[in-house]
């Protein structure tokens, strides 16, 4: 028997009134399901929709359905708590141990789901994160799997309002008495001739003062030749619609960010263009999210340091850069020593907290301009930019150890630890993002082998064998 909240009429209601069931896929459902993916290393997310009988995938990431029935639905169960529900091991859990989605395809026994609040009580359905191992979930992954599913929120929202302007809207695309959107009548040249009274909301103007204005007096100046091709193209009548995104300046002198949709106007008596009518709404909230989003997609939750998805970005722009200067760079990983004796001792918590103390050091040693990425438990890796020498590197790597060889004090627990560096540079062992971690991720396990707390290079002349052993070392990983 499929569980149902105690307001099921109220929650479906609330749920139809977005007008969002069995509408085409839209992208930006799949981008946020890809983030969330990507965020928690996950193979599966999806935003599922919960209706009388079934639930619906509005968007989806590692999984070819388009929905299942509510009989079988993992979200049927999350949308009855505000919290996140959290199933470790669905081959553990009398629920759904016989549930055809864990027996059979995809065969799930990792479930994370957040509930879609669209009003107290009432959850439309959950944007959930799948995989098809057992796993655990932390506190702060959970509270990021709400902030994800606050974003989808935004956006089922956004939809539903932009809908039901559009049908409000069937005869004329614009309304010059929109309360929330500036509406603005334009000449071909950009002059504005009518301005809405929302301008005052939307830039803190009067409206009879933009009148006789430009828009390019107050667009910022970064976005201001994207926004002048789309004039170009309006104003030229190469297109008949279009939308943009910029900045615009408010009379306070902050910047807020709008959506400008921009229509050709025709003169009735000779139906050639005259102007455009453009309707502004501000989109602020929206870009904050997205930006949330990208930083929570490429950096790690506990320490605030970049994670792999950064890694590897920069490591590729470093590339591109260095080919072009024909320069280099390093790459060092740094693995604690002494790491697992703190967590062993004192607990998770406190090991943690020791983390967090970590990426404080090594954000004071390195260069702004260098990267500094949490991969694993206690493993970071350093980009560190330039020339890629090994006088260089060698600094940076005493530097570190010098840092990391102090104390650190816990709640009133001093803690020793120390840390172990292999250092592979471009010039020496080539451009190759995963060859070159792999080399430098040996000579890393060389320095713990030969008393830790040191850093080795991944090329030793003195030791051309370790090259010849490389494809047989047992140690060698690649970055994920």
């Amino acid at each position: 028997m499929v569980p149902l909240p105690h307001n099921e009429p109220a929650r479906l209601a609330a749920l139809r009134s977005l007008d969002v069931i069995g509408m085409p896929p839209e992208p930006h459902f799949d981008a946020l399901c890809r983030t969330a993916a990507a965020l928690f290393s996950l193979p599966i997310a999806l935003v599922s929709l919960v209706e009388e009988n079934d639930q619906w995938f509005k968007g989806k990431c590692g999984l070819d359905l388009d929905g299942t029935s509510r009989e079988v639905s993992f979200c049927s169960h999350a949308i009855l708590s505000p919290d996140v529900m959290v199933i470790e091991d669905a081959t553990r859990d009398d629920r759904f141990v016989v549930n055809p989605l864990v027996t059979g395809k995809p065969h799930i026994r990792f479930y994370a789901g957040a509930p879609l609040v669209l009003a107290p009580g009432l959850h439309a359905g959950t944007l959930c994160t799948i995989d098809t191992q057992p796993r655990t979930f932390s506190t702060e992954q959970r509270r990021q799997l709400q902030d994800v599913a606050q974003v989808v929120v935004a956006q089922l929202r956004l939809h539903a309002a932009e809908r039901a302007l559009r049908e409000r809207e069937a005869g004329y695309r614009l309304l010059a008495d929109n309360t929330t959107d500036m509406v603005v009548r334009s000449d071909l040249d950009g002059t504005r001739r009518y301005v809405s009274p929302a301008a005052k909301l939307l830039l803190g103007y009067e409206a009879e003062a933009l009148v006789g204005t430009r828009p390019l007096d107050f667009v910022h100046p970064d976005d201001a030749d994207e926004y002048r091709r789309l004039l170009d193209d309006i104003g030229a009548a190469r297109v008949t619609h279009a939308v943009g995104q910029q900045r615009y300046r408010r009379k306070d002198g902050t910047w807020v960010w709008v959506e400008a949709s921009f229509s050709l106007t025709y003169d009735e008596i000779t139906s050639r263009p005259d102007g455009y009518v453009a309707s502004v709404r501000d989109i602020t909230v929206r870009k904050e999210s997205e930006q949330r989003m990208a930083h929570l997609a490429r950096h790690d939750a506990l320490t605030g340091l970049g994670n792999r998805v950064l890694f590897r970005e920069r490591f590729d722009e470093e590339t591109a850069r260095a080919s072009r200067a024909e320069g280099g760079f390093a790459i060092l990983c740094l693995d604690l020593d002494r790491f697992k004796a703190v967590n062993d001792t004192l607990g998770h918590q406190a090991g943690d907290q020791l983390l967090r103390h970590v990426a404080d050091r090594l954000r004071s040693v390195v260069r702004i301009e260098d990267t500094v990425a949490r991969i694993g438990g206690d493993e970071f890796v350093v980009i560190q930019t330039g020339s890629g020498r090994r006088e260089d590197a060698t600094r940076l790597a005493e530097r570190l150890i010098a840092a990391m060889s102090l104390p650190i004090d816990l709640d009133g627990h001093p803690v020793g630890i120390g840390v172990s560096i292999g250092i592979a540079l471009t010039r020496e062992d080539g451009f190759d993002r995963e060859a070159l971690y792999r080399a430098a991720d040996r000579a890393l396990y060389r320095a713990k082998a030969e008393g830790r707390n040191a850093f080795r290079f991944a090329y030793a002349p003195d030791q051309a064998q370790v090259t010849g052993d490389a494809a047989s070392d047992p140690l060698d990983r690649q970055v994920a």
